[in-house]
């Protein structure tokens, strides 16, 4: 997915994962909720959001709500968090935050 916040071009194919929490198997499914953490060439964190008709990240259309996706940005903090609060893996947290975490270097 590509979207343009604040006259920048965010792009899922040109940035790396970090983590992935939830799995879209069918854009049908009303409840399929993913979001996917990624890391922009500049190294700006983004979430790209995706959902079905009963998420929040639904869209709402002439013929009623449907499934949605966008991109949110997030500071470096808030990125860690997000990997905080959807247990992702340590290993893989550590890696792309060890200045921020306690005792990284220590493993």
């Amino acid at each position: 997915m590509r979207q343009i916040i604040s006259r920048k071009v965010y792009d899922t194919n040109s940035a790396e994962q970090i983590g992935k929490h939830g799995s879209i198997v069918d854009k049908g499914d009303f409840h399929a909720l993913a979001e996917t953490l990624y890391k922009d060439p500049d190294g700006e964190y983004f979430l790209h959001c995706q959902g079905g008709a009963a998420t929040q990240y639904a869209t709402q259309t002439n013929e009623g709500t449907t499934y949605g996706e966008e991109i949110q940005l997030l500071t470096t903090e808030e990125a860690l968090n997000w990997c905080e609060n959807h247990t992702i893996d340590p290993d893989n947290i550590i890696e792309e935050f060890t200045d921020l975490i306690e005792n990284a270097n220590k493993t």
